[in-house]
């Protein structure tokens, strides 16, 4: 859009000063307007070269043998998971120095194994090529206090020098704990109000 732009006369009459001001104030937002819209087309540019997207999860590097939930991962993920972490872990007792703050048979302790896995997905996608600037620092901030948490399982297992340490639990939940984690659950849901059709909440029936 074109400025409205034209000199005014000597002493001109004050509705010839309302319109130049009206002109100028319209060229003004016009030319915000057009700032705005370039930035966006930036941010849009950005995103599509990160290969990300304005919605939705953003999904693990390449790198990470997704998904890491060890529970639901059958042979082969399981497998590519172990190669994967064993690795990482190799690299990062050296390369920090670990070897007094994680034992040798960290494989040995699930607590570790989970521990260790959300490290090492933290650090490759902190690593990732798409990943900010700041990411590395701010593994390490997290990294700070992971190191604190591995510690307090170190002094758990008791395993030193390279000796694993067995550890038998003294104390289990009993057998029918789940049966009444469930009848509590019914009987919290038993008195809360439903939603009826329309969005009015209704009284739980005694």
């Amino acid at each position: 859009m074109d400025a409205f732009d034209f000199q005014l006369p000597d002493d001109p009459p004050a509705d010839m000063v309302a319109v130049a001001q009206l002109a100028a104030t319209v060229a003004r937002l016009a030319e915000a307007v057009d700032t705005l819209h370039q930035q966006h087309l930036t941010l849009a540019d950005t995103v599509t070269r990160g290969g990300g997207q304005s919605a939705g999860p953003r999904k693990a590097p390449p790198s990470i043998p997704w998904p890491l939930r060890w529970a639901e991962l059958d042979r082969d993920g399981a497998a590519q998971a172990w190669a994967w972490l064993i690795d990482w872990v190799d690299w990062a007792v050296d390369r920090y120095q670990l070897a007094e703050e994680i034992p040798a048979c960290w494989y040995q302790h699930p607590p570790m194994i989970e521990e260790l896995t959300g490290l090492a997905a933290a650090w490759h996608t902190a690593y990732d090529d798409t990943a900010p600037a700041d990411g590395p620092l701010l593994w390490h901030e997290r990294f700070a206090r992971a190191r604190l948490r591995l510690r307090d399982w170190d002094d758990y297992t008791r395993c030193r020098n390279g000796t694993h340490t067995d550890r038998h639990l003294d104390l289990a939940w009993p057998d029918a704990w789940r049966e009444a984690a469930v009848q509590a659950a019914n009987a919290d849901l038993a008195d809360r109000p439903t939603v009826v059709p329309g969005g009015s909440p209704q009284e739980a029936t005694p």
